[in-house]
């Protein structure tokens, strides 16, 4: 019978004293890749000069092409491209054109009239960039239509 009380006391003992809490860390990982990711905003609109020699986003009338460049790294450059000549124009509209590109920046980049072809470091977050073209006819006016021309914005 010694046995059978010894038997209850010990299930007494186990059923009636508090359960120690029991702890452990749940641990969370998580990697985040040296990316830069263009947005681009609204496109520019070209305007005419006085005398229909040039065509420019500068112009009276037109307007910066706009986009949002986000950089999760340090290491990342802006620049842009200049066209080489127009992707739709009326007959003659290509003819003696010379183009232009520029851009300027705010945000964690600050920058203004930066040639296109140059490259400029850019901050770590966000960069607003507003992005210039013009086109200039050496010789003649530009002919009445319609004209598109792309610059090419690189983050690298």
């Amino acid at each position: 019978m010694r046995r059978t009380s010894l038997t209850a006391f010990f299930l007494a003992i186990v059923f009636t004293s508090p359960a120690a809490a029991i702890t452990d860390t749940v641990i969370f990982n998580g990697n985040v890749l040296s990316t830069c990711l263009i947005t681009l905003g609204t496109p520019g609109i070209l305007a005419s000069n006085g005398d229909f020699s040039v065509l420019s986003s500068t112009e009276a009338g037109g307007a910066s092409g706009s986009a949002t460049i986000l950089t999760t790294g340090t290491s990342f450059s802006v620049s842009t491209s200049t066209p080489a000549a127009f992707i739709a124009a009326p007959t003659g509209g290509d003819d003696n054109v010379t183009f232009a590109s520029s851009y300027s920046a705010s945000g964690v980049t600050t920058l203004l009239d930066v040639v296109g072809s140059v490259t400029s470091p850019l901050g770590l977050g966000l960069t607003n960039v507003d992005v210039d073209m013009s086109a200039t006819k050496s010789t003649g006016t530009f002919p009445a239509g319609s004209y598109t021309a792309e610059v090419t914005l690189t983050c690298e």
